[in-house]
């Protein structure tokens, strides 16, 4: 079978170019910690049923923040202090200053082996590109240079498995669908959700999960150097006006 064409290699962020759980963990750690220090009294208003129904109430009230993590935690924030009495100013300069604290955190990640090495290595043979629901900040993480472009649920207004993330990249990189591969960890956010714009996809599966999902996914990546092994095999990379 002939090798396809590539012109661009989309990546997911979290859990596919880094493990993410206990990054979120510590950097959810911080923000609480930072405001118990600040605002004692919260201590009494971090109850995960009352956290829960703020959320909700956000979200109905500003459907949009489902695609701005950022926003939408400071909001919650903001809105249990001001249930616990302060004005307006205070509310919003600790909701600020305990999410700085948070995205310190959020963005002290550490790679997959052979992760740093590779998109390098892959970028200068093909453009590449991130697409993430989250709020990961790849220039303080220290690998922006690798990426061609990146695109977060905030930039198109929408959480992937949703097509906006993969038809942005599509227009950015001025490739068809046939042109381009998406790597993600999820079956359904990362490999669905190319698969119905027609993109290449490879799932990144380094915890050797089972597919769960209707249709079975032909190529599976276990490393990045498995990755690699599999992009080389598999597909044809060429760089544009190279």
């Amino acid at each position: 079978m002939a090798r396809k064409k590539i012109r661009l290699i989309t990546f997911d962020l979290d859990d596919t170019v880094w493990p993410n759980h206990k990054v979120i963990v510590d950097a959810e750690n911080a923000l609480w910690n930072f405001l118990l220090i600040k605002v004692p009294d919260v201590k009494n208003h971090l109850h995960e049923e009352n956290i829960n129904e703020i959320r909700v109430e956000l979200i109905e009230k500003d459907n949009s923040l489902k695609f701005d993590l950022t926003k939408f935690r400071k909001d919650v924030v903001k809105e249990i202090l001001l249930k616990m009495g302060l004005d307006d100013n205070e509310a919003i300069y600790y909701s600020n200053e305990s999410f700085n604290e948070f995205f310190k955190m959020r963005n002290k990640v550490q790679l997959y082996k052979d992760a740093k090495t590779i998109l390098e290595r892959l970028h200068r043979k093909v453009t590449i590109g991130s697409l993430s629901n989250g709020n990961a900040d790849l220039n303080l993480i220290g690998i922006n240079s690798f990426f061609d472009f990146t695109i977060s649920s905030k930039d198109v207004g929408s959480n992937k498995p949703s097509p906006p993330h993969f038809l942005k990249a599509l227009e950015l990189a001025s490739c068809d669908p046939e042109e381009a591969i998406h790597v993600g960890d999820c079956p359904i956010n990362d490999v669905g959700g190319a698969r119905n714009c027609n993109i290449n996809t490879i799932w990144f599966n380094c915890e050797k999960n089972k597919w769960n999902e209707i249709f079975p996914c032909d190529l599976q990546a276990r490393s990045w150097k498995d990755l690699y092994e599999i992009v080389s095999k598999n597909f044809i990379l060429e760089k544009k006006n190279v």
